[in-house]
């Protein structure tokens, strides 16, 4: 709840904007240089659910997945300028960028893929049957094109022959979007089926869905055009609410994996830390200053595993298609408010189980090691407190009977103490550190 509100009000400015932007286009005629704004706009557009698509499907299957409907997008287009099918006959004109081969606009990939990703984001939170999916995804699309359709007309950016029943758009364009819809929807359902993504369906490929038909609803209130500003205004407020209801973080999912580290499936956090944790992916960050002296953070009380217990300067887990450096970098500024460190990874191949209070710890999690000298921003949420402590005085701390350091810490740090390539890297950043009793670990 407290995340969605937070989203909330960071699109508020967003909304303004996009509704100042509604009422000049509605109220000024378009300038020469409209085809390149134009085209940027589509762009930033598509930019929010093309993103998620990188978060839910990875970099590569993520790229081919969306030039697929993209390539999809600019033929069923192309196909109806030149035949008539399927959405009757009409024409672009030049506000929309160049046209390939005289056909349909580039910008038609971007303005068509993110309607249909946030359609089918709707349609499978909220049908488990793959034809529900289908089908309904069909339907949402064409609503969706019911808003924006009239507004494009009204600003040239194409035009059907003869005009239409509904404001110039004729009723074999909806047709056209229900055959387009459900055969796009098809060729989600392959991919998906192809590439069996380990996470849900995530709402927020709506997201830019979302901006679209709220920007297209504001133009259709400016432009005095009713039926699709109530139509936009009923779409945005359900959408918002289906956010709401199946929205869940890419940062909250553990991903976990077999004995070779390789991804089974993913699960919430919260949901994943048990009794019986399953093997799952982490890191853990070791942070020095200059002068050898090691982060500690104590967790913050809140938290779920391990509440208020000192630890290293930082832990996390991974997301699905995210690197370990990547997920440190990401954690260290969540957490402690760090940027621009340069880390390296020690330990790479770590693992532990460690048990509190009924909850399980069961990671691969791979210790990176850096230094850094620069103020703090501990994140309330995730950090009860922090200290910077002597290396040798750690050691000492981590390794009596009655210790109030993490486990995994103390097993890390015993590691790390052994290590040459530790040692070598702190000394090439400038870190002595006071080696004092040389028979610490051996002990230990």
């Amino acid at each position: 709840m407290k995340k969605f509100q937070t989203q909330i009000i960071l699109s508020v400015p967003a909304a303004i904007f996009l509704m100042v932007g509604a009422f000049f286009m509605a109220n000024v005629p378009m300038p020469e240089w409209s085809s390149y704004a134009s085209a940027a706009a589509i762009v930033l557009f598509a930019a929010p659910s093309f993103w998620v698509v990188r978060r839910w499907l990875g970099w590569r299957d993520g790229t081919v997945f969306i030039a697929v409907l993209g390539i999809y997008a600019i033929l069923i287009e192309s196909s109806a300028i030149a035949t008539g099918f399927p959405y009757g006959h009409f024409d672009y004109t030049d506000h929309l960028g160049y046209r390939i081969l005289g056909y349909a606009p580039w910008t038609v990939a971007f303005a068509w893929t993110p309607l249909i990703l946030g359609s089918y984001a709707v349609a499978a939170n909220v049908s488990e049957s793959r034809l529900g999916r289908v089908v309904l995804c069909t339907i949402i699309l064409v609503l969706f094109d019911m808003v924006l359709d009239p507004g494009a007309v009204y600003l040239d950016f194409w035009e059907y022959q003869g005009g239409g029943w509904y404001y110039d758009v004729p009723i074999s364009n909806f047709g056209g979007w229900l055959f387009s819809g459900f055969a796009g929807s098809i060729i989600i359902e392959i991919m998906i089926s192809k590439f069996r993504p380990l996470l849900p369906t995530p709402i927020q490929l709506s997201v830019s869905a979302i901006f679209i038909v709220f920007f297209w609803t504001a133009f259709s209130f400016f432009a005095g055009m009713e039926e699709p500003a109530l139509l936009g205004i009923l779409l945005v407020f359900g959408m918002l609410m289906l956010y709401r209801r199946f929205h869940y973080s890419f940062e909250e999912m553990v991903v976990l994996v077999d004995d070779e580290n390789r991804p089974k499936r993913t699960e919430l956090k919260h949901i994943a830390h048990n009794g019986y944790t399953k093997l799952h992916r982490a890191f853990s960050v070791f942070l020095f200053d200059r002068s050898g002296r090691l982060l500690l953070q104590q967790r913050a009380l809140s938290k779920q595993t391990w509440p208020g217990v000192w630890s290293n300067s930082c832990c996390g887990h991974l997301m699905l298609h995210e690197s370990v450096a990547a997920a440190a970098r990401r954690r260290l500024k969540y957490e402690l408010g760090i940027s621009g460190v340069d880390l390296r990874t020690i330990l790479p191949d770590f693992r532990y189980t460690a048990e509190k209070d009924g909850i399980v710890e069961n990671e691969i999690c791979p210790v990176l090691v850096g230094v850094f000298d620069g103020s703090l921003r501990p994140n309330p949420d995730e950090v009860e407190s922090v200290e910077w402590v002597d290396w040798n005085e750690f050691l000492e701390r981590a390794t009596a009977p009655e210790t109030d350091i993490s486990p995994w810490a103390v097993e890390e740090a015993l590691l790390l103490e052994k290590s040459r390539e530790f040692q070598d890297l702190l000394s090439s950043k400038g870190v002595s550190l006071d080696r004092g009793d040389k028979d610490r670990t051996a002990r230990a």
